[in-house]
Parts: structure tokens; sequence; C-alpha cells
């Protein structure tokens, strides 16, 4: 145990021997430093408690008066307060940790509309008022959920992918952990896209926020192929690296239509994609300079206005 380590009341009396009651005198005599409060109000100790519970304990046995105590652990206590730590934020922070990961494995097991926050609650053997000072809303747990599934997915295939250097290998060896991200990540921009308590802003911030991570990673290798002192693409990567995203979820779904189109189809498709944004991105092959002849073209769809074609004669 470490000397930050937040110990409720329960467990404090459980390592001491020594009950509430006792404990709450000793703190109101001076004999022990006053308890940190969490914002729920609970009280957090640490292993100074229980040292010096246990120092009282024997010189209560060898027959000294509370005063003669509280005069002999002055210099402990004094250290301490030195040694405080800011246990409530501590508690809270390991509280929000295990929130997110019981919460995670419930809404990859069920989905979001199967998933309960009665049931974490229970999970966890906490209150309401514990849980929502962290989650105030189901999605915003939701969207954190899926940055820590895809987390615990890179470090499931970190070892193959420290193995090699090819590029295509490590973008295969993400694609066997992504599957079951992408099916998360779909229902968590398709949660909200529907949330309409939720202001086109606060959408935007939150599906930025859920994919942020997986562009990040992708943006990296796209990077590592430029050549030193090359002119910057004419494009954004982070477009670059959603459409490719999107590719994917889009012939996966495809793919679930027809029994004649397999995984192994749509994966070799993305590998195809990827490795050929690879090779105009190393300048293996110049795409730059044939974007460069289009874009006139390019200003003008951009800037004009969809238009509604007139219907034909039947």
């Amino acid at each position: 145990m470490s000397i930050a380590e937040a110990l409720t009341i329960s467990r404090l009396e459980k390592e001491t021997g020594v009950s509430r009651s006792t404990i709450h005198f000793y703190v109101r005599e001076g004999l022990l430093p006053a308890p940190q409060k969490t914002a729920a109000g609970r009280a957090l100790y640490t292993e100074d408690h229980v040292r010096l519970l246990k120092r009282i304990a024997k010189l209560k046995k060898a027959g000294r008066s509370l005063s003669d105590i509280k005069a002999e652990l002055a210099p402990d206590l004094v250290r301490a307060d030195a040694n405080n730590v800011d246990l409530a934020a501590q508690e809270s922070e390991r509280m929000r940790r295990a929130i997110v990961r019981v919460a995670t494995e419930e809404f990859a097991a069920k989905g979001y509309k199967e998933t309960h926050i009665a049931t974490i609650i229970r999970k966890l053997g906490i209150t309401s008022q514990v849980f929502y000072s962290h989650f105030p809303s189901k999605l915003q747990l939701f969207v954190e959920s899926f940055e820590t599934f895809l987390s615990w997915n890179l470090a499931f295939v970190e070892p193959k992918l420290t193995e090699t250097e090819d590029l295509g290998e490590r973008l295969l060896w993400r694609l066997l952990a992504d599957h079951r991200a992408n099916e998360f990540g779909s229902q968590v921009l398709a949660q909200i896209e529907s949330d309409h308590s939720l202001s086109e802003a606060e959408k935007h911030r939150l599906s930025e926020r859920a994919w942020e991570d997986v562009v990040a990673r992708i943006k990296i290798e796209f990077e590592s192929v430029r050549l030193p002192g090359s002119p910057p693409p004419p494009i954004s990567l982070d477009l670059l690296c959603y459409s490719l995203i999107g590719a994917h979820h889009a012939a996966s779904m495809r793919a679930s239509w027809d029994e004649g189109i397999t995984r192994a189809d749509a994966v070799r498709l993305h590998l195809w994609l990827w490795l050929a944004a690879l090779a105009a991105m190393s300048g293996e092959v110049d795409i730059d300079s044939r974007i460069a002849r289009y874009e006139e073209l390019i200003q003008e769809v951009a800037t004009r206005k969809p238009e509604t074609p007139p219907a034909l004669d039947e």
C-alpha cells in the first residue's frame, strides 16, 4: 500500500481494528489528521492514519494519557501534513477509470441501447450521485468508452506492430483489432447524430473526440513515408484519414448485404486503397501534379450550388 493510497473509513477500521466512532473522536481531539472529503462527501484516509492509530493503541496500552499521546504524536502529525496528497482528486480519477472500464465492457458486449447505467452502478457498488458526478450523460460515457476500447485494441496488436516495419502488414494487423472497434465507432457516431439535445457544435466536438486517436495514428504513418523537405500535400491529411475510415465502413456495409462478397474482399480493398495513398504520399506515384490540372474545376464544383435536374419525359 503506497502512502498516497486512499482508504475509506470501513477499510481503515479493518486495517487497524479501531471503530469509526473512536477514529472520529481522535480526529476531533487532534490525535489524527482530518480526512479529505470528495465531492460526493466521502471521507478519505491514508497510511499515515493507519500508522498513527497503531501507535496510539501501543501508547494507550502502556498507560499513557491522551494528552501525553497527543504531545508525543505531534512530530508525526506534522510529517503527515507534509505528506498531504490530493486524495480527493486521486480517488476521483480512480473512480472515473473504474466507471469507464466497466462501461466499456458493457457497451462492447451489449451495444448502446442494451447497456444500462443502473447495471454499471450496481457492478461498481457506487451510488448514482457518484456516477453522475463523473458522467452527466450516458452519451459522454459512450464516447469515452469507445476511446478506451480503441486503446485496448491497440495494446492487443502492439506486439505484432513492433515486429514489422511494413506499413501494409501493420495496417492488416490493425484491421484485425479494429473490426469490433469499427462496429463500436459506427454506433457512437449514429448515437451522437440522433441526439437532438445536442447542438451541432457539440455533435462535431464529440465526433471528433471519438475518432481523434485513430486519425492521429494513421497520420503518423502517412507522414513517415513523405520525403524530407518535400512540399506539403495539396490535401488535408485529416480528411484523407477520415476518407479511408469511411471507405472501409462503406465497403464492410456493402459486403454485409451480399454473401458473394467476403470479409477478405473488404480487407483486400482497404489495403489496396491504403497502398495507393501511401504511394501518392511518398511520391512513388505523382498524383499532386495531376490534381493541379483540375484546380479550376475543383473550385467551380466546390462553390456552385447543387442543381436539381429537370424531370425526364416519359
